[in-house]
């Protein structure tokens, strides 16, 4: 476990203790909600909400469009 911590660690430029502590935030209130977190299904839906969302915006508010994505990656 202390290796893939590691390997984590460094791929996002952070020590162990501070990949460690990410974890620990996300987790701790999934566990204490009684929930778990299958980490390719909510990427998997996060993704097909964020694509559903974009085709609504552009078939609906084209004008909108641009700005919105705009506004998102500055956020």
């Amino acid at each position: 476990m202390i290796d893939v911590v590691d390997q984590l660690a460094t791929s996002r430029g952070v020590s162990r203790s501070e990949a460690i502590r990410i974890a620990l935030e996300v987790g701790i209130p999934l566990l204490k909600a009684g929930l778990s977190l299958n980490a390719e299904r909510a990427v998997t839906i996060l993704e097909h909400t964020q694509l559903a969302l974009s085709l609504i915006v552009q078939e609906q508010y084209p004008a909108d469009a641009e700005h919105l994505i705009a506004q998102a990656l500055s956020n």
